[in-house]
């Protein structure tokens, strides 16, 4: 009997260790979960964070970006060069209206560069002065249509705004304000044709002296000539180019001649001058060379006064002065402009109306 009674409490005893075991590992294995449940809890507070701080910076970003509104506005006015008088009835126009807004409380700081005469590698060294020296605005007539597509890519990819005037690149502009240089071309060749039928003249070859090869501008003006000359008898020559310097167009005006062209037509101002200085000298000689060109300027003025041209197609450089430095400042200041292609028109000049395109 004492034998079992000791058993009895031996496994009484063994039965309380088992019993206090599981009951400290459940409330461990209870504890665990808990804790690993807030981790839990606290990883995905951690992520909601994030956003509010981004949206709060967001607007801060796009605030920075917006331009004072008493900032100074860098434009740059480059031209093909500083002679042909175009350009230079353009910049005055251009720098008129400057001192106009600069009046009127605009912080305009307004500079022009031009190469001493048509030449692409002078031009593109103007657009990366214009560049390094902070232009928020490059206005531009380009030399060549595609010469400095480069450098004005350059400059847009750092956030210069680009204005044609004249002459456009392929580069898209914010704004081009040109003739319609291929209506106005059309126009030309449609005077020369009532010239020729008026002097019966019914056939013969006539003579085409343009600037430079790749100018846009030019390229227009003697496409459109061409149109208006399709289905006639008269033979056009191959274009001559003469850098729009009047000695070497009247050089190759002379040589022409010579070879017995019946007519002359010039593409721009120094064209159309030297042309005209070559027809001179020879109607005087006993030729009747008629001719037609392009731009107003006092020397072209007196040929027409004089006879030995017939008529020029007389630009707006004053209109493309004006409104490209309008545009530019509308686009710095974040307005939309209204037109982006715009034709600032052509006139045909003759003896009847000279007079009244005066400087």
């Amino acid at each position: 009997m004492k034998k079992f009674s000791i058993v009895l409490l031996v496994a009484a005893l063994m039965f309380s260790l088992v019993a206090c075991a599981p009951a400290d590992n459940k409330e461990k294995a209870t504890e665990a979960p808990a804790a690993e449940k807030k981790q839990e809890e606290q990883k995905e507070e951690k992520p909601e964070e994030k956003p509010e701080e981004k949206k709060e910076e967001e607007p801060k970003a796009d605030k920075e970006k917006e331009p004072a509104a008493d900032a100074e506005m860098n434009i740059h006015l480059i031209t093909m060069d500083q002679m042909d008088v175009h350009w230079v009835k353009l910049e005055k126009a251009a720098k008129a209206k400057v001192e106009e807004l600069t009046g009127a409380g605009k912080k305009i700081n307004y500079k022009w560069l031009a190469p001493e005469k048509k030449d692409n590698a002078q031009q593109i060294q103007m657009i990366e002065t214009a560049i390094n020296d902070g232009a928020n605005v490059i206005i531009i007539s380009c030399n060549d249509s595609t010469a400095a597509n480069d450098v004005l890519k350059e400059a847009l990819d750092k956030g210069i705004k680009l204005i044609y005037v004249d002459s456009p690149a392929t580069v898209e502009a914010s704004a081009t304000f040109a003739t319609d240089n291929f209506a106005a071309g059309e126009a030309a060749g449609k005077k020369l044709l009532e010239e020729l039928e008026a002097a019966e003249i019914k056939e013969g070859k006539i003579g085409i002296i343009s600037a430079q090869a790749g100018v846009q501008s030019c390229i227009d003006r003697v496409d459109g000539f061409i149109k208006a000359f399709d289905g006639t008898p008269y033979e056009l020559g191959e274009v001559q180019y003469s850098d729009g310097d009047a000695a070497k167009a009247q050089d190759q005006a002379a040589a022409l001649i010579n070879d017995g062209v019946i007519a002359l037509y010039g593409a721009n101002d120094g064209a159309t001058n030297g042309m005209a200085n070559a027809v001179k000298e020879a109607n005087a000689n006993g030729k009747n060379v008629l001719a037609v060109g392009f731009d107003n300027s006092s020397s072209n003025r007196a040929h027409v006064k004089d006879g030995e041209l017939l008529a020029f197609m007389a630009q707006n450089p004053n209109v493309m002065g004006e409104k490209s430095i309008e545009a530019a400042v509308k686009v710095l200041e974040g307005e939309k402009l209204e037109e982006t292609q715009v034709d600032t028109g052509v006139t045909v000049v003759t003896k009847d109306n000279v007079d009244q395109f005066e400087d």
